[in-house]
């Protein structure tokens, strides 16, 4: 095969086939027509290029074969594991309570062990689809586990129940967090951040004394170590746990509201304003747009709350003007803030 160099009359030009389109005959036509490859080479250069197309593509297509035979195994496996709960859901009025124990505890088993193989066997292409997979069958097994052991507990604590939602969201958060240890998925993290704030929300008088102030010290604390976490690299899903910890946060600063005290409401307002000025410094300092929603979220929150507290009479009207107010103004500097950032990361990539 004769190769010309490509300067004077043979120098690449313009031409029609640029080999964009990623085919043999593309590929060939851009090579002659620039003057690398000469015109009698071309049924020569189609047949190398068709041959090292066509064993490069080959797993790509074995992959994509895998992937759809292991998806449609999951399916399958998901529409037996919904079988299984149609049928125990259908029979549980006729259930004694040992018997819904053992429907519970053993579903739970089986999708623990299910959760392992999809999680520990397959192919590398599907990893991804396998880690989040695993990660619902897991959820699926901390909530029935945990539904086994709220069943066991209302037949021997009755009528003393106000503790039972903190044993079984405590169990649930607990395996949640195994769970995602085993296989981090978004579900995971999810189900992990629902667990703690039920455990909390509902615990108000088993762990807290009834203390909504309490409850929004403990919300604070973990809506914060949650950021720092996401922070530090310790969850896969770092946007999402700047979300969930972002959301954690906000809620915790408005339980003490919930306590119906004057003084407790306008604590309420500080912490807000805290997290949401806060939240912006965040954003200065790691660049990352769940700090502006926060920012923009606790501000308003603050200052709508506040006008409605405060305002007799027009109270929800001045609400709604104070809330459209402070929308407008948290936007613009987060808008502001975006601009500034965009010349010193255009800055940092040149």
């Amino acid at each position: 095969m004769r190769f010309r160099a490509a300067t004077g009359e043979n120098a690449p030009m313009n031409t029609r086939s640029d080999g964009s389109d990623g085919t043999a005959p593309g590929i060939v036509t851009a090579l002659v027509d620039s003057g690398i490859v000469a015109a009698d080479d071309r049924e020569r250069a189609l047949a190398i290029v068709t041959q090292r197309l066509g064993t490069r593509r080959a797993p790509a297509s074995g992959a994509s074969n895998t992937l759809l035979a292991t998806l449609l195994g999951y399916v399958g496996g998901i529409l037996v594991v919904a079988a299984g709960a149609v049928f125990i859901s259908l029979q549980w009025n006729q259930m004694s309570v040992p018997t819904r124990i053992l429907a519970l505890a053993g579903s739970a088993l089986v999708l623990a062990i299910v959760t392992a193989v999809v999680r520990l066997t397959g192919e590398q292409p599907v990893e991804s689809a396998r880690r989040q997979l695993a990660g619902v069958l897991g959820l699926g097994a901390s909530a029935l586990a945990a539904g086994a052991l709220g069943v066991f507990l209302e037949d021997r604590l009755k009528p003393n129940t106000s503790v039972i939602p903190v044993w079984v969201f405590g169990l649930f958060t607990i395996l949640a967090v195994l769970f995602y240890l085993f296989s981090p998925s978004l579900p995971g993290q999810l189900g992990i951040g629902f667990g703690l704030f039920i455990l909390i929300a509902s615990g108000g008088s088993a762990l807290f004394d009834g203390s909504s102030l309490l409850q929004g010290i403990a919300l604070l604390i973990i809506g914060l170590g949650w950021l720092a976490l996401a922070e530090m690299g310790r969850w896969r899903e770092d946007q999402t746990a700047r979300l969930v910890g972002g959301a954690l946060t906000l809620l915790g600063a408005q339980f003490p509201m919930f306590d119906g005290r004057d003084n407790r409401q306008i604590l309420a307002y500080v912490l807000l304003t805290l997290v949401g000025v806060g939240a912006f410094a965040a954003y200065l300092r790691f660049r990352e747009w769940p700090y502006l929603a926060m920012g923009v979220v606790g501000l308003t929150l603050a200052a709508t709350e506040a006008a409605v507290d405060f305002i007799e009479g027009s109270g929800a009207a001045v609400g709604l003007l104070v809330a459209g107010v402070v929308l407008l103004i948290t936007s613009l500097l987060a808008l502001r803030l975006r601009r500034a950032e965009s010349p010193t990361l255009a800055s940092h990539s040149s």
